[in-house]
């Protein structure tokens, strides 16, 4: 049993690690989820960053992160968060059902000269929405616009510095 300690202690950190809820951090794609920047003008950028679930700190976190990065690729050295905002959307959708079940009954019908005996299948229709029963998607986006630098920085901002990968 000591010899698979290792292997189980392995396998259960790999599980943990794969049901975690952080968002990936990567450029978006068709379904929108990850980093995206549009520009401006020429030190002025919007970036994104889309993440499911509803951790807006990590969200946040991501788009400072890749701001600081796109700070560096343009080649300033900082820069300040003119805007900020913060939407968060939940989607629910109830669950409703259709379906079709059979019911078997056997019928048996005796007189004098015997026992006759017979299945019969009957249609049961169902059709119904799920009360209290649904699903949930979440989902935060995090949108910054931000204006770049170089140099000396100003005083009365909160300054973040560029970044590199």
């Amino acid at each position: 049993m000591k010899a698979f300690l290792p292997y189980i202690v392995i396998i259960a950190t790999l599980s943990m690690a794969a049901c975690s809820s952080a968002p990936s951090y990567r450029a978006a794609k068709g379904n929108g989820f990850g980093y995206a920047e549009q520009q401006i003008s020429d030190n002025y950028y919007r970036v994104t960053f889309k993440a499911r679930g509803d951790d807006q700190a990590a969200t946040k976190a991501y788009a400072l992160r890749r701001a600081a990065e796109l700070t560096a690729q343009q080649g300033y050295d900082w820069f300040v968060l003119v805007d900020k905002e913060t939407l968060k959307e939940r989607e629910t959708a109830a669950n409703s059902q259709l379906g079709v079940t059979y019911q078997r009954d056997i019928e048996q019908k005796c007189t004098l000269l015997g026992c006759r005996t017979r299945t019969v299948n009957r249609p049961s229709y169902e059709a119904g929405v799920g009360v209290g029963v649904s699903t949930s998607r979440e989902h935060v986006e995090v949108a910054l616009e931000v204006r770049m630098g170089k140099g000396v920085s100003p005083e009365n901002q909160q300054v973040y510095p560029a970044k590199t990968l």
